[in-house]
């Protein structure tokens, strides 16, 4: 009994945390635009009648716990709450302890999530920065000002660092200042970018010579990126020791140690 219900609440927990990954498949409408539909296991996900959202059960409870609470609404919070609430109510008549698991997970993966974008947008500006100093190095070489060199890199480098110089080069095309979509990218990009628009603002607000600036930058960048590079090789077997713990040593124990168990207990029986 005791097995059947740390089962039933691993199965909840695990749910609760995955969700619902509605796939949708589209089908051509009698007047030729595809129309959307949800999967048969349509309960779990968005219902799409006549176009109208209708909220799950999860997001509805979850809804009304955040609106009693006093919060905004957030769609995606409320089918977290509820989802939180569902799981907790389900696990507490069979484990009481391990209801309170769905609801620090809705409490704590707000934060979770915050900090895993933040730890990626770090990442994705070390990784870039070096190939865009090049570039400016490049184009201002060339004999372009700042402004130019900007706005004829543009979206180019991608990511998060290319769509920050490239609203700074609309911002330019639109007959803003050079300093002003500077501050457009150390806003979008972070601090991480500040030595590279702290280098562009000094020769812009005083002529001070750019190409010696811009060497230092490009090297502090590449180490940074190389740093970043060896702390990502030394994490990864610290991160390849959960799927190692949680799949290749229950297999290895039930493949040998079971069967060797059973074998024992059967020779001492009478």
């Amino acid at each position: 009994m005791t097995a059947m219900a740390l089962g039933l609440a691993w199965a909840v927990v695990v749910a609760v945390v995955l969700g619902p990954r509605g796939a949708a498949g589209r089908f051509p409408g009698p007047d030729g635009p595809a129309l959307t539909m949800s999967r048969p296991l349509a309960f779990v996900g968005r219902h799409a009648l006549a176009g109208v959202a209708l909220p799950t059960p999860a997001a509805a409870i979850g809804r009304w716990l955040r609106r009693t609470a006093g919060r905004p609404p957030d769609r995606k919070a409320d089918r977290r709450v509820g989802r939180a609430a569902l799981a907790a109510a389900g696990l507490a008549p069979f484990a009481p302890p391990l209801a309170i698991v769905p609801l620090a997970w809705s409490v704590l993966a707000p934060a979770l999530a915050s900090r895993r974008s933040a730890r990626a947008h770090e990442a994705a500006i070390t990784d870039q920065l070096p190939d865009v100093v090049d570039l400016l190095m490049l184009t201002t070489a060339a004999g372009l000002p700042i402004n130019a060199a900007v706005t004829a890199i543009g979206r180019r480098p991608g990511g998060p660092l290319g769509a920050a110089l490239d609203r700074a080069a609309t911002h330019i095309e639109r007959g803003g200042t050079t300093a002003s979509a500077l501050g457009l990218v150390l806003d979008q990009a972070g601090d991480y970018a500040r030595p590279l628009v702290d280098a562009l603002a000094a020769h812009d607000r005083y002529g001070t010579p750019l190409a010696p600036a811009l060497e230092r930058v490009a090297i502090e960048s590449r180490l940074r990126r190389r740093r970043q590079a060896e702390e990502a090789a030394r994490r990864l077997p610290v991160t390849l020791l959960f799927p190692l713990v949680l799949t290749t040593l229950p297999a290895f124990a039930l493949l040998t140690v079971v069967p060797l168990l059973a074998g024992s207990f059967g020779s001492l029986s009478p």
